[in-house]
C-alpha cells in the first residue's frame, strides 16, 4: 500500500482565536474534522487521518490553548465549540463526520447537539467522561460547583518544563507504554518547544484544565439527546483501570448515558486504554470505517481495507471490538 502523503500544515484566523491544524486528502471530498483531547494536539490523531484520507477531506486542529494555535488564556467549554463553528464557517466545510477524543468528543457532541444540519455522524472516543454518577443532592452539589469556582482563582499551574526531546520521549513512552517508539518520537518533537528557561516545555497552556469549571453535566447530557446523526461511541477495555467495564455500577452508569443519545453504536477495543488510538490504532481504524460505511453513504472503504474482499480479515475485525450497546 502506498503511504498516505504528510499532512499540509494551515492556520486560519477566526473572529475569536487563531487556530493551527494538519489537512490531508482531496479538498472536494466529504470533510471528517478531528479534534484532540486535554492537553493533547493535532497531530496525536494522525493514524486516524491517514486510514481515512484516501476518500476524504481530513482536518485536524490544535484546539485553543493546545499545539501551534494561539493561547488566549479563556477557556470555557463553550468557547471551544464556538472556535469548531467559526473554524468550520471559514474553510466552508458544511456537513461533515465530527470524531472527537476525550474532551474533543466533548466538543464534537455539543457543537452536533446544537448544529445538527452540519454534522453527518459523530464519533467519540473515551469521549462520556468518566463514569461517576451524577451528584443529586443540592448540599454536594453546591459543594462542587464552590470548588469550581475556586480552583479558577487559584494560582496557575506552572508550564511543565522537560530537559531535552529525549526526556520528552521517554516521558510519553512511560506514560503511554502501548504507544509506538516511532509515533512517540514524532509527538516529542511536534509537541514541544523551547522553554525560557531552558530545555522544552509542552505546547499547551496550563490555564487549560480551567475548562472543567465551565460545563455543566446536566447540561451536556440534556444536549446528547438533541443529536440527529448517528453516534459511534469508543470505549477503550481497560481505560481508567476498566472503568467502564470493572465495576458493575459503572456499567449501570454507562447504560444510562447511552441511552440519552437517540442512535448510538457503543464498541469496547479490547487492549486499549483511554487513549486508543495510542494503544490500538488499527483496531480503532477498523472500527470507524465499518461506522462509516454502514452509515454514511458512498463512505465505504477500500477494498483492501474491506471485510467482504479480504476474507483472513474478518475473524480480526469481528475481534477488533466487542459491541457493549445495551439492549432496550
Amino acid at each position: 500500500m502506498t503511504p498516505a502523503p504528510r499532512p499540509e500544515p494551515f492556520r486560519i484566523r477566526t473572529p475569536l482565536v487563531e487556530l493551527a491544524g494538519l489537512e490531508y486528502g482531496p479538498r472536494d471530498a466529504r470533510a471528517v474534522v478531528l479534534l484532540h483531547g486535554m492537553r493533547d494536539l493535532a497531530w496525536s490523531l494522525d493514524p486516524v487521518a491517514r486510514a481515512l484520507c484516501d476518500r476524504f477531506r481530513v482536518l485536524a486542529f490544535d484546539l485553543r490553548g493546545h499545539g501551534d494555535s494561539e493561547k488566549p488564556r479563556t477557556y470555557t467549554l463553550a468557547h471551544f465549540v464556538a472556535d469548531l463553528h467559526a473554524a468550520l464557517a471559514t474553510l466552508d466545510v458544511r456537513h461533515c463526520v465530527l470524531v472527537g477524543h476525550s474532551f474533543g468528543g466533548e466538543i464534537a457532541s455539543q457543537y452536533a447537539a446544537l448544529f445538527p444540519e452540519r454534522v453527518a455522524a459523530c464519533v467519540l472516543i473515551e469521549g462520556l467522561g468518566a463514569p461517576f454518577a451524577p451528584v443529586t443532592h443540592p448540599r454536594a452539589r453546591r459543594e462542587r460547583a464552590r470548588r469550581a469556582i475556586e480552583s479558577l482563582g487559584a494560582a496557575p499551574e506552572p508550564e511543565r518544563r522537560v530537559p531535552d526531546l529525549a526526556a520528552a520521549f521517554e516521558r510519553l513512552r512511560r506514560n503511554h507504554p502501548r504507544l509506538d517508539t516511532g509515533r512517540a518520537r514524532l509527538l516529542a518533537r511536534a509537541g514541544t518547544l523551547t522553554h525560557s528557561g531552558g530545555g522544552l516545555r509542552w505546547k499547551w497552556d496550563p490555564a487549560v484544565s480551567t475548562v472543567w469549571a465551565t460545563m455543566s453535566r446536566d447540561e451536556i447530557e440534556e444536549r446528547w439527546s438533541w443529536i440527529e446523526c448517528p453516534v459511534l461511541c469508543v470505549l477503550g477495555e481497560i481505560s481508567g483501570d476498566t472503568w467502564w467495564s470493572g465495576r458493575s455500577a459503572a456499567r449501570q452508569e454507562l447504560a444510562r448515558r447511552l441511552a440519552l443519545f437517540a442512535d448510538v453504536t457503543c464498541v469496547e477495543i479490547p487492549g486499549a486504554g483511554h487513549m486508543v488510538h495510542f494503544d490500538q490504532p488499527e483496531r480503532l481504524n477498523r472500527e470507524l470505517e465499518r461506522f462509516l460505511a454502514l452509515r454514511l453513504p458512498g463512505a465505504q472503504p477500500p477494498a483492501a481495507a474491506s471485510d467482504s474482499s479480504n476474507p483472513g480479515a474478518d475473524s480480526s475485525a469481528r475481534n477488533a471490538a466487542r459491541n457493549i450497546l445495551p439492549k432496550a
